[in-house]
């Protein structure tokens, strides 16, 4: 194996922490998926040796202490990449596949970014896709993953998702006596076909240090799915990338439609079809103009989707754009004055954060954990509550000081809990006390 140098000094959270999970949102939020990498990646950061260290103390909330949240306040709204003084390097172990099962094995072996993190790529057999959700019939060399460790020698491994069993179990085999583990399960319920995956996910977290979940219903979840003791149980959510500094919405002209804007896959789970049944309901009562833009990729709807908004007569309001790049979402967000998603669930959502990043409140229901995350900046109905949501919606669409008081929370909300700066100085506070 060619000897690959990393970074010394530098952690960029905005990049690579949980870099599966952003890749897994760009998935089903429609995105191109052109840089997705694997569902899994083995994040291992090198921390720097101390001979009196004094680690935060591991919080089940927040995994930081009063001292890291007060600097990472202070730190939020900076753009710029954030250096920490624990961290020495920081490298990531992932595969040649891209999310869910697609084989790239055209990707480079070794790469660095420009802020010095060093990616590895592992192999996976078979090369070729399985159609089935099968992560232990995806095989990688113990040997590379044992060559790729005793190169970069960390003090903490951190896997991210549950879909490369394989690529866990051998990492953990080789270091469990040189590395602590920092595991991400990001939880799932599973149906009955998929009952060996209980068993192995149940292994995984009782064999690491400490496990985190988003939040706390999946903390439950996850401590009654696979019998975590709760001493080794935290919380921490994903985290949007913080918006482009430079770029700011187009003032709206007299007369202009209010963009309203809806993100997620054309498919039944996201709940497009109820959101025009909400919107058709609603338009009579607006006063003004307003637009609704559809953001994701084809899930099997998009049809069903395109002769809702037909048969209602909406053509000359909804619009549905399809699958976009990242670049292209990014303007979307900037042009939304309102966002709103009706799912059937979410375990997370990050795409409320990444809209209210952008300054765009949020109008969904209570679903999976929306209650409990949408505290600021959003309005959250009852479940599925037809006229409650009509009702809110046109109160947001009509009383624009409403609205902007709500967008101006929603960004102050996002960007001091849930953009990447902000996660990682949680994450820090995890891997210092599990590096010690």
């Amino acid at each position: 194996m060619d000897e690959h140098k990393v970074g010394r000094g530098l952690l960029d959270p905005q990049h690579r922490i949980a870099q599966e999970d952003q890749d897994r949102a760009r998935h089903n939020r429609g995105g191109t998926g052109k840089e997705e990498f694997a569902p899994q990646d083995g994040i291992a950061p090198h921390r720097k040796r101390t001979q009196n260290p004094e680690p935060a103390p591991f919080q089940a909330n927040h995994g930081e202490d009063e001292a890291g949240r007060k600097r990472r306040e202070n730190q939020t709204h900076d753009p710029q990449i954030q250096k920490s003084d624990q961290v020495e390097a920081v490298a990531v172990l992932t595969t040649k596949y891209a999310f869910p099962r697609v084989p790239h094995p055209d990707w480079a072996d070794r790469e660095t970014t420009e802020e010095g993190i060093g990616i590895y790529r592992l192999k996976g057999f078979p090369k070729r896709s399985i159609p089935l959700y099968s992560c232990p019939l995806v095989w990688f060399s113990p040997m590379q993953v044992r060559g790729y460790l005793k190169e970069f020698n960390p003090n903490v491994v951190h896997f991210v998702g549950d879909g490369w069993f394989w690529g866990h179990f051998w990492s953990w085999f080789w270091y469990r006596n040189q590395a602590r583990f920092v595991f991400t399960p990001s939880y799932h319920a599973l149906p009955l076909i998929r009952w060996w995956l209980r068993p192995i996910n149940a292994f995984i977290c009782n064999v690491v240090d400490h496990v985190i979940a988003l939040t706390r219903q999946e903390a439950n979840l996850v401590r009654r799915a696979y019998l975590v003791p709760g001493k080794k149980l935290g919380i921490i959510g994903w985290g949007a990338p913080l918006p482009e500094t430079t770029l700011t919405p187009d003032p709206q002209g007299a007369g202009e439609p209010l963009p309203l804007l809806c993100v997620g896959r054309l498919g039944r789970h996201k709940g497009q079809e109820w959101l025009l049944g909400v919107y058709r309901r609603a338009r009579g009562q607006f006063q003004r103009s307003v637009q609704l833009i559809l953001v994701g990729r084809d899930e099997g709807d998009e049809k069903k989707i395109a002769g809702i908004i037909r048969d209602y007569g909406l053509g000359d309001e909804v619009a549905m754009v399809g699958e976009v790049s990242d670049k292209e979402l990014t303007d979307w967000y900037a042009k939304a004055d309102l966002f709103v998603l009706f799912s059937q669930y979410e375990a997370f959502g990050l795409v409320f954060f990444e809209a209210m990043a952008y300054g765009a409140p949020v109008l969904t229901h209570d679903v999976g954990a929306n209650r409990e995350l949408l505290t600021r900046g959003a309005v959250v109905v009852e479940r599925f509550d037809e006229d409650e949501a009509v009702g809110e919606l046109v109160r947001l669409v009509n009383d624009g000081a409403h609205r902007d008081r709500l967008a101006e929370d929603a960004r102050d909300y996002a960007l001091s809990e849930f953009t990447w700066p902000a996660v990682a100085e949680k994450y820090l506070g995890v891997y210092e006390v599990a590096g010690s």
